[in-house]
């Protein structure tokens, strides 16, 4: 069981009964309550269903789109809309907020919405109203239609996450609601807002098509559940003004064509007409075949004499095919590294991304790919016996194990490197650091579990640090060397200068969470957190900052801290496990486990890690992978690229280099092209236009 399902159990069963209670209020006055109801509209109304509910099951991945969307071209209108109204959402929070508001509105928000979307279908099925039927659920299936543009590309955040004063009250109310929503919202569709769109749209299509009145008490209800829904929208902290009026013009356009298709649309899709059709094949298969093929080649038949019906048909198609073409780029921007096969970790630095491999045979085989040129190299020497770690820094690199350390020096120009020196070191080697000379050369911090070995390029011994140790966990960047200090009472990690002058600098780091986060935590997992004996498990740098993963008991955190400043934030969320974070050129890659209970049954666990990027300038963090199924390790920040290694539910691993760049020069090519081609079209549209209406 998912993470957050049980209150959405909780939920939609109180809708589902809430809507069946409240039916005695809303039926027609002819309309009477009989059980075998329930099984009739089933049998009645099954085509219906089939287009109300075919939402839901597209929904989820039209949300995944959206989710990799957003994280690759960061289509963020939310600035634009906040310049237009200013802090007004803000304002209703602070001056009206209690905590019974924020309990009483979350739960109308999520099982109110449930209600009335169950309620404006059931109602009109159950009681046979076909005429109501036909419009309201083809009403419903056309909101959802107009919005996906919106969701896709008019990307307008939640007020709790754009206002620094506001607070996202309904996806914080609990730490299990807020496993609930970040699994179901991508947490950027605020506009337009389905809250008051959908049942707006049902009061239109009821307003326009209840002719003898039979559902005005719906109706009414309709108008008190939208005022209330619109205050409890922008209470909560998810919706502007804008995207109520966003969801309210959706409602009109839906009912439009509405208006326009829904006699069509069931004149072929009517269940009646579904059981007359079977009959009829039954009785005569060749007179049934036959119709069939008439009808699809008269579809065609308008063709003989094109007419600018056609014409848009045409140039509706172009602009499509262009558009799905440009939003496979945009949610297609990792690729595989050719030539590595059996990746069993990875890291990498600037230009340069280096893989381990364990071949089928049992050898290990090292490369290097250089991410600008695509171009990949073999890394020589003598073969190692297991798999070795991999420390890389710019353009110099590190492999060891226990005892034994190769450095190379990497050129773009090569196809194979040699180890520029190969050592063996008595003492056991716990992990080697990269840092950097004052002239610019590189020195290889050589971490013993009570002392430090550091060695320039051509091996001589710059430094030993006092035996203070231990060292387990070192990075470094430029001239700083960082580690943890398992002495202290609370996480600290101990920055110091190698070289120039003296720096040194103690980080206490705060992994704290609320109250509320620690005790769900301790709920689902039985582990109690323990600040007092937080250890840190994992560090990343880079001049400016360090990225540390801390370990309170259920879960790891991974905190990021200004070095000259201390000023820190917590990058993961407080309640998911989290690790192996790389930081570079003021950006941060980490990974996550996404609505992580370690509560449920172990078959259903979520336990897959997905890779999230933190941009330090902007303070946004964005997974830039969602797969449940997909496993990912190693993320590292490139220049240009972030980099993993990503296992799927086979097993099988591929190195994966997350670009940038969001369009691929084809895609340029192919939007050139539509343009040029809608040239001759719209002049043909419009000489067809105009001969239509002279004749």
């Amino acid at each position: 069981m998912a993470a957050g399902t049980g209150i959405y159990i909780t939920w939609i069963t109180g809708a589902i009964l809430l809507s069946i209670a409240m039916m005695p209020l809303f039926r027609p006055p002819y309309a009477k309550l009989r059980l075998d109801g329930f099984i009739d509209m089933f049998r009645r109304y099954w085509a219906h269903m089939v287009v109300v509910f075919s939402v839901y099951l597209w929904k989820d991945l039209l949300d995944g789109v959206d989710r990799v969307l957003m994280a690759n071209t960061q289509l963020d209108m939310t600035p634009y809309v906040y310049a237009i109204e200013g802090d007004i959402v803000l304002w209703v929070q602070q001056e009206l907020r209690n905590a019974v508001l924020d309990q009483t509105l979350t739960h109308l928000y999520v099982m109110g919405f449930m209600t009335v979307t169950f309620a404006s279908f059931l109602y009109p099925v159950y009681f046979d109203d076909r005429h109501m039927a036909d419009r309201v659920s083809l009403s419903m299936f056309w909101v959802y239609v107009i919005a996906i543009p919106f969701f896709l590309f008019f990307n307008v955040g939640v007020t709790g996450d754009h206002i620094p004063a506001m607070q996202t009250i309904a996806y914080d109310l609990t730490p299990e609601i807020h496993n609930w929503f970040t699994r179901i919202d991508p947490f950027s569709n605020g506009m337009p807002s389905l809250h008051i769109g959908l049942p707006f749209t049902i009061w239109l299509t009821m307003q326009r098509w209840d002719e003898d009145g039979r559902w005005a008490n719906f109706r009414n209800f309709l108008i008190g559940f939208m005022a209330v829904t619109s205050f409890a929208v922008v209470y909560l902290g998810i919706h502007w003004i804008v995207d109520i009026i966003g969801g309210m013009a959706v409602g009109i356009l839906a009912v439009e064509l509405t208006a326009k298709t829904h006699s069509s649309f069931w004149r072929v899709a009517d269940e009646r007409l579904f059981s007359r059709r079977l009959a009829r094949a039954l009785a005569d298969p060749g007179k049934s075949v036959r119709g069939t093929v008439s009808s699809v080649f008269s579809v065609f038949r308008p063709l003989k004499e094109p007419n600018k019906r056609q014409t848009s048909v045409i140039i509706a198609a172009l602009l499509l095919s262009t558009g799905f073409v440009l939003l496979w780029d945009a949610t297609h921007q990792d690729f595989p590294v050719e030539g590595v096969e059996w990746p069993t970790s990875a890291a990498g630095s600037d230009g340069w991304l280096v893989s381990v491999e364990e071949m089928p045979d049992g050898s290990i085989a090292i490369s290097a790919w250089n991410v600008s040129d695509e171009v990949g190299s073999v890394l020589s020497g003598v073969p190692w016996t297991n798999p070795p770690s991999v420390s890389i820094s710019g353009a110099f690199l590190v492999l060891h194990d226990s005892h034994r350390v190769d450095f190379y020096e990497l050129e773009s120009d090569e196809l194979e490197f040699s180890p520029k020196f190969s050592r063996t070191e008595s003492d056991s080697v716990l992990d080697v650091a990269i840092a950097e000379s004052g002239s610019g050369g590189p020195l290889l911090v050589i971490v013993h579990e009570d002392s430090l070995e550091i060695i320039d390029e051509e091996q001589r011994l710059i430094e030993t640090a006092s035996s203070e140790g231990p060292f387990s966990i070192v990075a470094a960047s430029g001239q700083l060397l960082a580690w943890a200090d398992t002495t202290a009472p609370l996480p600290t990690v101990n920055v110091t200068s190698l070289e120039g002058p003296r720096i040194a600098i103690s980080l206490v780091l705060d992994a704290s969470a609320t109250e509320s986060q620690d005790k769900y935590l301790e709920q689902v997992s039985g582990v109690a957190v323990d600040y007092e004996n937080a250890e840190i498990v994992d560090i990343a740098m880079d001049p400016m900052w360090v990225a540390a993963v801390v370990d309170v008991g259920p879960v790891n955190r991974t905190v990021l801290v200004n070095i000259l400043t201390g000023e820190q934030s917590m990058l993961s969320d407080p309640v998911w496990q989290s690790s192996s974070p790389s930081v570079a050129h003021g950006r941060v890659a980490f990974l996550q486990i996404p609505r992580w209970d370690p509560s449920v049954d172990p078959e259903e666990i979520v336990t897959t890690m997905d890779v999230y990027l933190h941009d330090i300038g902007t303070n946004s963090t964005l997974a830039i992978t969602h797969d449940d199924d997909v496993d990912q390790s190693d993320p590292q920040v490139l220049l240009n690229n972030v980099a993993w290694v990503e296992v799927d539910a086979d097993g099988v691993a591929v190195l994966k280099v997350y670009s940038e760049e969001t369009f691929q020069p084809y895609s340029s090519v192919i939007l050139q092209s539509a343009i040029l081609m809608l040239i001759p079209l719209l002049f043909l549209w419009s000489y067809q236009a105009a001969s239509e209406r002279r004749g």
